[in-house]
């Protein structure tokens, strides 16, 4: 199984809300803070490879995100911190 094929069959374990989640279950979903500020929806995750744990969450950003302050990547995802997400529900709320 290539490495690709490998984070699509992750479990996240305890995504915020106590159950676990396949990591294909939570592309395409919307991100926000939470103060309800929409951030964009999840493209895909960045995993360590030594540990084999989740790092971060790749998001295609909203329009007029501001995007300071923020980390991105060269396409301009946003790169946010995996142990950030605190809810996994309709949307994903992030912790920043």
């Amino acid at each position: 199984m290539g490495p690709v094929a490998a984070v699509l069959r992750w479990t996240l374990a305890d995504a915020g809300d106590g159950m676990k989640k396949f990591a294909t279950e939570l592309r395409g979903k919307t991100v926000m803070t939470n103060d309800g500020q929409i951030l964009g929806t999840i493209e895909n995750f960045i995993v360590n490879t030594k540990s084999g744990k989740l790092s971060d969450v790749l998001v295609l950003p909203a329009e007029n995100v501001p995007k300071k302050g923020l980390k991105t990547d060269p396409e301009g995802r946003l790169i946010l911190p995996f142990q950030g997400m605190r809810a996994v529900k309709d949307v994903v709320v992030m912790n920043l």
